[in-house]
């Protein structure tokens, strides 16, 4: 591992990230309150990438055994962050056609954003797991790595946050089609330079040797270990709770606050400050009071947070609203940069791609079941009432309550139980392979 690589990985991360800028930022709130779609429906499509994640665990096992060119990761990064940005920009184009003609719209809506989620998928387990390889056991690097990346990614979405909801300003179809183009630009060339040459032959070397090769034996590894499932189901349900606010923010600005396109598509530079601020933080405070502590109290702000969001719509305040926001990216930080270190703290090196993969489905799907949830809630609760206000809060109160449910189930995950477990598990693993 090489500052080189740290910034090339990092571009990467940044050129895949920021195509769900405009999507979860701007075109939700179009297709909810402006076009008038259901929100569950809106909610199932934002989800495909989410819903597509079990596939990181066979890409990341596959290609653990596989190279193409003799490279093991960087050829699914390219070809991953490649679909990403072109089915991203496409979603715009599917979300009208879907307005003016449903079922044709349907399909191509189907189609975009299930290129745009399998690339995502494909190119994250894919970075991520040689992130994981060149750092080996170095947890100086790896540290180092992950602070980068996800600095430049908070960074990134405040700037296309920002930048957005400019070129948004006054709104209409060709203006959200053009700030869809320039994301989609930017991206690729980000893909393009940051997976040249970031991956040689000598480095799949590095790890490859003596790992399981029979898919059975290494979904065992996760299976057969209580630690490990115990971590799965807690970032799975600390996930919902966090995303399921992710598809409704911006239409509850709308339909609550009467806030403008051009308004609600800054909420999430916002958000990104209060992450970006704990990003920079963290590191410290995981220093003064450990991870796990650490993500305990970045899950007790988010729910502050949530109560506040919960009385801004009520007062009709939109300065409450926006403080709370920044406040919810306070929390979100803290837990992502605790979350982020255990989860590289529960892999090994001689499984990245597996273990990476496991861990990015519990990403994913919590935030896929945090969508469709909050958007299934979001509809039944306002047919119910007639009353938007309340369909909203009830989503609310449920992310407060999962929040906190996963602090409580975080208590009981050891690192240092699973990693010897793990390790145990994989020379036994081999040894059925005959690879001892």
């Amino acid at each position: 591992m090489n500052w080189q690589r740290v910034i090339q990985l990092t571009m990467v991360h940044v050129g895949v990230s920021i195509t769900a800028v405009p999507i979860s930022d701007t075109l939700n709130r179009v297709m909810i309150s402006d076009m008038q779609m259901s929100a569950f429906l809106v909610s199932v499509l934002l989800a495909i990438p989410a819903l597509l994640s079990p596939l990181q665990v066979i890409i990341g096992n596959w290609a653990d055994q596989n190279p193409v060119w003799g490279r093991y990761r960087s050829p699914w990064i390219l070809i991953g962050g490649l679909m990403a940005s072109f089915g991203g920009y496409f979603t715009a184009h599917a979300a009208y056609l879907m307005d003016e003609r449903f079922f044709p719209g349907l399909f191509f809506s189907l189609l975009t954003f299930t290129i745009w989620g399998l690339g995502i998928n494909m190119a994250s387990v894919s970075y991520l797991s040689l992130v994981s390889e060149l750092s080996g056991d170095n947890e100086g690097w790896r540290s180092r790595a992950v602070g980068v990346m996800w600095t430049a990614m908070i960074v990134s979405i405040i700037i296309v946050s920002l930048v957005t909801s400019w070129m948004l300003e006054p709104f209409d179809r060709d203006a959200l089609y053009t700030a869809f183009g320039v994301v989609w630009f930017v991206s690729s060339l980000l893909v393009f330079v940051g997976s040249a040459n970031i991956e040689t032959k000598a480095d799949g070397e590095i790890v490859r040797k003596n790992r399981a090769d029979n898919p059975i034996q290494a979904f065992r590894l996760l299976t057969d270990n209580p630690e490990a499932l115990r971590f799965f189901v807690y970032l799975t349900l600390v996930l919902i709770s966090i995303h399921a606010q992710d598809l409704l923010l911006e239409p509850y600005g709308a339909d609550v606050l009467g806030m403008t396109v051009a308004a609600t598509s800054r909420l999430k530079s916002i958000w990104g400050t209060g992450v970006l601020s704990m990003l920079l933080a963290g590191i410290w405070i995981i220093q003064r009071i450990g991870k796990k502590q650490s993500a305990n109290i970045g899950a007790v702000v988010a729910a502050i947070a949530f109560s506040i969001i919960m009385m801004a719509g009520l007062l009709q305040q939109i300065n409450l609203f926006l403080a709370a926001i920044l406040l919810l990216g306070l929390g979100s930080g803290l837990m992502t940069v605790s979350n982020l270190s255990l989860m590289f703290d529960m892999t090994i090196p001689q499984a990245a791609g597996l273990y990476m993969g496991v861990w990015g489905v519990a990403n994913f799907a919590g935030q896929a079941l945090g969508n469709i949830l909050s958007g299934l809630m979001r509809d039944i609760a306002f047919q119910l009432t007639q009353n938007i206000t309340i369909g909203y809060m009830a989503v609310l109160g449920l992310e407060i309550a999962g929040l906190i449910t996963a602090i409580l189930l975080f208590r009981a995950i050891s690192v240092s139980a699973f990693r010897q477990s793990a390790k145990v598990q994989l020379h036994e693993a081999m040894a059925l392979a005959g690879d001892l």
